[in-house]
Formats: C-alpha cells, sequence, structure tokens
C-alpha cells in the first residue's frame, strides 16, 4: 500500500527531473520582417493598434458585402467553412486569422498590423476599453445583421450586443472562470498528444470564451456567441490567442497530427483573390508572415520550472520513455446520463490502482529560456466523457463545470475548490458534434486527485460530478445534454 508520505514525496521528486534536448538557443530561424503579435493585455488603452484597427473595421464595412475582404464577406466565411469539433479546429483558423490580418493592413496602408492575442489568463480576462469606447471595435455601433444560413454552420440567429459588460471580464465570476486560469492553460500545454490538446484548447477555454461573452441573461445570442461571430472584433483577438496557444505547444516541439486536409478557394488573400491552404503547410506560422512577441523563454514555461535543475544526464532515457508513452485505461463507465442546468449529474467508475497510477512519473515537452526540454511530472488523470450531446431544450450558452468526489457541490461552487477539475462548453451546431472529437470532452482531473491523496481520502471509485450552468448567471436557459461513457485514462 502507498502511504500518503510517499505519494507526496514521489510527486515531489517526479517534478524536478527535467533534462534539455541539446537543441539550439533559438526555437526555430524565423525569417524577418514578420508581423509581431502582441498581448493585447499590456497595452494601454492609447495604443495606436485600437485606432487602426479601428479604421480596418471601417475600412471592411465600406467594402460591399459581395466582397469577401468586407467585415460581412469574413462572417460568412466563417459561417460556411469553419472546423469545429474536429482534428483541424486550430489549422482551419490559423490562415483564416493571418488572411484578415493582411487585409487589414492592406486596408491601412500598413503591412506591419498584427492581430494581437487576448491573453484570456490576465486581467481577469476584461476586454480592454477601447472595444467599448471606440464606437468602431464596439459591436453594437455597427449593428451588423445577425441572420445567415452557412454551409457548415447552418442556420444563425443573433444580435450585435456583447454579453461581459465593459470591465468585467472571463475570469470576473470565480463559478465561470475555470477554463482562463493559468493552471489551466498550463494543463493544456502540457498535452503530448495533439488529439488531447486540441480537444481542450477548443472546448474549455475557446467555447467558454464565446459563450459568456457572447450569451446574454436573455433573448438571442450576440454575434460572438453564434457562427457570425467575426461580425463581433473581439473575435479576431480570441482567436489569435488560440493561435497564440498552439504556437506556444508547437514551440515546445510537439508534434501536430491532424488530418491532411486541403481548404481550397475557402480564403481570400488582401487584394479579394481566393487562396488555397493545407492544414501541413500552415503548421509553420512564420510562412503566413507573422510571429509572437514572447514565444522564446515564455513566462508560462518558466514557472512550470521555477527553481529546477536543468540537466542532460537523462536526455536519451527521458525522450526514449516519451517515445514509447501511450495512455493507459484504468476505468470504465457505460451509463447514458441527461445533464441539466442547475443539477449535479456524475458518472462513476472504479478505476485499478489509482494511487500508484497517480503517483508513476510521465514526460511532456516545454521550454526554458529559448531552449527545448523535456521535463517529468506526476502522471495525468484524465476523464473522457464520451457521446456528449448538443444540448436541448434551451440554448448552448452553457458553462459545465467538473469535480471529482466533491461532497457538498451546488451551482455556485467556484473553480478554486479543491475538487474542481475544469469546464467545458459548446460552440458550433448540433450538425458539429458528431464529428471526430466534436462529441468527446477531455479533462485533466490531476490536481483534485493529487488533492484527495495528500489528504488520505482517495480511493480507486471515482465520481466525476457535472454542473451545468448558465454563462449568464441570470439567465433562465433549462438546456439539457446527455453523456453516454465516461473512461478513466492515466497520461505517460
Amino acid at each position: 500500500m502507498v502511504s500518503r508520505r510517499n505519494f507526496l514525496k514521489t510527486s515531489a521528486a517526479c517534478l524536478a527531473i527535467p533534462a534539455a534536448l541539446g537543441m539550439s538557443n533559438t526555437l526555430w530561424g524565423q525569417p524577418t520582417n514578420l508581423r509581431v503579435r502582441k498581448n493585447l493585455m499590456t497595452l494601454a488603452d492609447n495604443d495606436p493598434f485600437f485606432e487602426k484597427y479601428g479604421e480596418a473595421v471601417k475600412a471592411m464595412h465600406a467594402l460591399p458585402d459581395t466582397d469577401l475582404r468586407s467585415w460581412w464577406g469574413q462572417a460568412t466565411i466563417h459561417a460556411n467553412y469553419c472546423q469545429h469539433g474536429t482534428l483541424n479546429f486550430v489549422s482551419w483558423h490559423r490562415p483564416y486569422i493571418a488572411m484578415f490580418e493582411e487585409i487589414c493592413g492592406e486596408l491601412i496602408g500598413d503591412s506591419n498590423f498584427a492581430l494581437h492575442y487576448w491573453d484570456w489568463s490576465q486581467n481577469n480576462g476584461i476586454i480592454p476599453n477601447p472595444f467599448y469606447d471606440n464606437p468602431l471595435l464596439n459591436v453594437t455601433h455597427w449593428n451588423d445583421p445577425g441572420e445567415y444560413n452557412g454551409i457548415n454552420w447552418g442556420q444563425i440567429d443573433s444580435l450585435p450586443i456583447r454579453a461581459l459588460q465593459k470591465g468585467t471580464g472571463l475570469q470576473s465570476d470565480p463559478v465561470r472562470s475555470g477554463s482562463f486560469t493559468e493552471r489551466n492553460l498550463q494543463n493544456i500545454l502540457r498535452q503530448s498528444s495533439f488529439l488531447n490538446f486540441s480537444n481542450m484548447l477548443e472546448r474549455q477555454p475557446h467555447n467558454n470564451g464565446h459563450v459568456i461573452a457572447g450569451f446574454p441573461a436573455r433573448g438571442l445570442p450576440g454575434h460572438i456567441g453564434d457562427g457570425l461571430s467575426p461580425l463581433d472584433p473581439v473575435f479576431w483577438m480570441h482567436h489569435s490567442m488560440v493561435d497564440y496557444m498552439w504556437a506556444e505547444w508547437q514551440s515546445a516541439g510537439n508534434t501536430t497530427q491532424d488530418n491532411d486536409e486541403t481548404y481550397s478557394d475557402m480564403f481570400v488573400d488582401k487584394n479579394g483573390n481566393p487562396i488555397t491552404f493545407t492544414s501541413r503547410q500552415v503548421r509553420d506560422f512564420t510562412k503566413l508572415g507573422y510571429t509572437y512577441d514572447d514565444l522564446i523563454g515564455k513566462e508560462r514555461f518558466e514557472a512550470m520550472l521555477k527553481n529546477v535543475e536543468i540537466s542532460s544526464a537523462f536526455q536519451a532515457t527521458l525522450a526514449e520513455q516519451l517515445k514509447s508513452a501511450k495512455p493507459v485505461s484504468l476505468g470504465t463507465k457505460k451509463a447514458s446520463i441527461t445533464a441539466s442546468v442547475g443539477e449535479e449529474t456524475s458518472l462513476s467508475a472504479k478505476t485499478t490502482n489509482l494511487l500508484r497510477n497517480l503517483q508513476s512519473s510521465r514526460v511532456f515537452r516545454t521550454t526554458l529560456a529559448g531552449k527545448k526540454l523535456l521535463a517529468t511530472e506526476g502522471a495525468r488523470i484524465i476523464a473522457v466523457l464520451k457521446n456528449v450531446g448538443w444540448p436541448q431544450g434551451g440554448n448552448n450558452g452553457l458553462v459545465v463545470n467538473v469535480f471529482v468526489n466533491c461532497p457538498y457541490l451546488t451551482p455556485e461552487t467556484p473553480s478554486t475548490d479543491p475538487h474542481y477539475a475544469g469546464s467545458f462548453g459548446f460552440f458550433g451546431s448540433a450538425k458539429m458534434t458528431s464529428i471526430e472529437h466534436g462529441s468527446r470532452v477531455m479533462v485533466d482531473i490531476t490536481a483534485p486527485l493529487t488533492a484527495q491523496a495528500g489528504a488520505g481520502r482517495l480511493n480507486d471509485d471515482i465520481k466525476v460530478q457535472l454542473m451545468p450552468i448558465n454563462a449568464a448567471a441570470e439567465s433562465k436557459n433549462t438546456a439539457s445534454f446527455t453523456v453516454t461513457d465516461l473512461e478513466i485514462l492515466r497520461l505517460d
């Protein structure tokens, strides 16, 4: 039997054995003259970026709707061709954002114009003031219509409003903030599998960002909460952050394993000409003409390995361990459940040697001081919810909080609770949920299990609890969704 003391001792040791890969001090040789995307949250309200972006939005509105470079035209590209719930979620949106960026620069005569990223983890995830104070960046100013039937999306009906009011952010409400915390973003970046990384990035901060910013307490969603989400200028900052997360994950040496697809004439370039990209082609974002300000020596990765001795002694061993790593199933549960707003719904699974599996080690890729590294940590335990249905009986403006073995769970239990594991949401349309990982949700439950092990309260029985709540606290939405299977995985 593994004692509490041995568990804590082993866990601490696992966190302290990184190994350098012997790479150069740069992550890759980047071309010169790249557009540089910066952290939106570090910009002053009078930064020239906001005025330039507003002028670009104005210029795009001045183009005829039939011109796909126009504000409306760019939104219809998303409604017709966007990839959600697939392995190509990030690789479709990357050229979409990059071409929009080039169009903006062309229309305002600034080839260096770059779309900065909305870092959800900073400043409570508050949308900067200019998106309210500058009418050209305020979605209500343009009063764009929100009715459209997209090829991929289906019927869309949204309004030119934004649910997040000035001065409030994605983390302002502790019950709905869990997807955007530094801890959760680190959990996502530590996933070695592209399937896990992509699923968690999309279903958690991406989806919840859309619904929290887009779904008011009553009525139709704002544009950013539905398929015409690009009609809100904040959309492009949101997806710049999604792309930044992928770029960070790539910079650590992780391998993208999406479907090999060709996005034939789905986009237009800065001159309005149709342009084709492949999913493989866009993996190197520098070939699309941009980079990010602080990928090298990123604080997020440095925080992971703070005060840890860097050594190359275990380089070959860790590389082999990572090469042979594969997920291990610890237990499954087949049971069809319906989760409703404001009600706890749980799936229980009997696992095998959970405590021993939790204290095993795994290898993950990261960076520190500009070097690619292999590092080790304690095992990651993932709850996989399968066949997650699209919300019925209401709208999809939900945040689903996930807890483990919580004896006092209520709709008001915050994400700071030690039993909290993560959150996910729904963004897309019902027709998208049956494809690839669209109906699968992965949640890292390592933190609550570790806390319970440290307190001597962990056994092989796991109760994964779902608490759906509305994105807007005052909403009367009564939607529900179904889940049929639960699997508990250990990631090596």
